[in-house]
């Protein structure tokens, strides 16, 4: 099957919620979103999966609603930071790292999860991908979730233990044949972005 893992757009800037932040997509987020449901609606999916979180399920909509299909939300492709009372973009980070911040999130942004739940959470991001490769031999898949959750199956896939090392930007698409019958997979892509033109936001 093909699985087309899909970073979520540039969402809203949140701090300090009451509760866990869980922003929607930012305007240059939502024309991003319809960017990538665009460009991804001309060679079809047979299947949309999404994080149950917001900024996922938003970028998902456009491609859904251009193919008349239902996203199945699954819980083991949300990030790891999802119960965060804030949630800063990430380039608005790498600039204040740039100007002299800490740069202690780029070293390991799991560093924030002790180590049994780092454990867990990264074991749950693989047991989710490799469930959704069982359940559609032969098919097209496009999977919406998250940086890390991305950077966690593809350095899985290739048997890094260094799996923090995969950025995707905003909207990035990676492409992987695989399937539940072979531990093998091939890699198509990582990060394409060439479809979001002035929408593109680097994050290095």
């Amino acid at each position: 099957m093909e699985l087309i893992i899909v970073r979520h757009a540039r969402p809203d800037h949140v701090e300090d919620a009451d509760g866990a932040a869980d922003p929607g997509l930012a305007p240059v987020g939502r024309r991003q979103a319809e960017l990538v449901g665009e460009y991804l609606a001309a060679d079809g999916v047979d299947a949309i999966i999404t994080s149950p979180l917001t900024r996922a399920r938003q970028t998902a909509a456009p491609l859904a609603r251009r193919l008349g299909i239902e996203p199945e939300i699954v819980d083991g492709v949300a990030e790891y930071d999802r119960h965060d009372p804030s949630y800063v973009p990430a380039e608005i980070v790498r600039a204040d790292v740039a100007r002299g911040g800490d740069d202690e999130f780029w070293k390991d942004p799991l560093a924030v999860l002790g180590e049994a739940e780092k454990a867990e959470w990264i074991a749950g991001v693989a047991a989710a991908f490799e469930a959704i490769v069982a359940a559609h031999p032969g098919r097209r898949v496009a999977v919406f979730c998250h940086g890390m959750v991305t950077s966690v199956w593809f350095a899985h896939t290739l048997g890094l233990a260094d799996l923090i090392r995969f950025t995707p930007d905003y909207c990035g698409v990676t492409r992987m044949l695989a399937s539940s019958r072979s531990e093998y997979v091939t890699v198509r892509s990582f990060n394409e972005t060439h479809f979001l033109g002035d929408t593109h936001i680097p994050l290095f």
